[in-house]
């Protein structure tokens, strides 16, 4: 599934452009971050946008780097997120991926003066994607828990859409939750 869709594409010749960091809102959201020079609205980010709320998981893992960076007050730009993948152990044969990722992330031209608008994108796609997971749990739900459960179950679920509505919400209005 890709973060646009919640149904696999069907075999064709025609790439998605999220598998291309200068295109992919999750490469561009990480790159303008580490560009972003207003301190204010980098922990702002920081604060809502969550590693969990990327899809990709190599992106993942290089937000949650940029965002510990962000809220420690640390500089957050590549050659600071390059210095902490090299302290981790990363430098070796099983961080190459990684630093590849960050290669490509840095060269995919976003400015930080778009970071907020990125960062909504994946925010926005996050959000998607959790409606698709809670169809799949309701769905599960419906199969195997037991009838004097399903309700309290489905209200779990609706509770966590509703604080992923009112996260989204509070991120485009400008403040964090």
């Amino acid at each position: 599934m890709t973060p646009l869709r919640a149904v696999e594409p069907a075999d064709d010749d025609h790439a998605d452009l999220t598998d291309r960091p200068e295109t992919a809102p999750e490469a561009l959201a990480i790159c303008a971050l580490m560009w972003l020079q207003d301190t204010d609205e980098a922990a702002r980010i920081a604060a809502t946008l969550q590693a969990n709320d990327f899809h990709d998981p190599v992106y993942r893992e290089l937000y949650g780097i940029v965002q510990e960076l962000i809220i420690d007050n640390l500089p957050h730009d590549p050659a600071s997120v390059l210095g902490v993948l090299v302290r981790s152990g990363a430098s070796g044969h099983r961080g190459a991926r990684l630093r590849r990722t960050l290669t490509d992330v840095t060269a995919a031209n976003a400015c930080g003066a778009s970071a907020t608008d990125y960062a909504g994108m994946v925010l926005s796609e996050s959000y998607r994607r959790s409606f698709f997971d809670a169809g799949i749990r309701i769905q599960q739900l419906a199969e195997e828990a037991p009838e004097e459960f399903l309700f309290d179950q489905l209200v779990e679920i609706g509770r966590a859409q509703r604080e992923a509505t009112n996260r989204l919400n509070a991120f485009r209005s400008g403040s964090a939750l």
